[in-house]
């Protein structure tokens, strides 16, 4: 087949794939996303967009559990950890289902059951559209682990403590 051919299959490919994956949101302003998560996790911010699609925690739930990032990447020192886990997953969806609402998050890692400090560490935030709220997730790209916001999120045998969103 002739590169001008794939080419035009690939696009019409994505351009199908786009109109499947598409999902209606509220769009919100960085203004209440910016109080929202500096409230929950008393972090710092940067935020990109001037505006957020945020979409509820059951559209959230069926975006992770379509998203193959974790089953087809594997870990791999400086070249693919935790930072692009969280990088390609905020690219994913917002490649597919135009939305915005994800950061990376940077911060700390605690054991759970010794409370000591494993290290530094690269995640999710997601902003969650709630019944007249807004809603903060803690997501681990690399297990889809997802737990409501705190100062302290626990997920599975970790404590995730965020030091900065960025979101864009």
């Amino acid at each position: 087949m002739c590169r001008i051919v794939k080419i035009l299959l690939a696009k019409l490919l994505y351009k199908l794939i786009k109109r499947v994956f598409r999902v209606e949101g509220e769009k919100v302003s960085w203004i209440v996303i910016n109080t929202k998560l500096t409230s929950v996790l008393g972090c710092d911010t940067m935020l990109l967009d001037s505006w957020y699609k945020v979409v509820d925690l059951d559209t959230w739930k069926e975006i992770i559990q379509s998203d193959l990032l974790n089953l087809t990447k594997k870990w791999k020192k400086e070249v693919f950890d935790c930072d692009n886990f969280a990088i390609t997953f905020v690219g994913h969806v917002s490649e597919l289902y135009e939305i915005n609402s994800v950061g990376i998050a940077l911060g700390k890692v605690y054991d759970a059951s010794s409370n000591k400090l494993v290290g530094y560490h690269a995640f999710n935030v997601i902003v969650v559209k709630e019944d007249k709220d807004l809603g903060i997730y803690v997501y681990e790209p690399q297990t889809d682990g997802l737990a409501k916001a705190s100062r302290r999120t626990k997920i599975g045998n970790w404590i995730y403590e965020v030091d900065l969103v960025i979101m864009g």
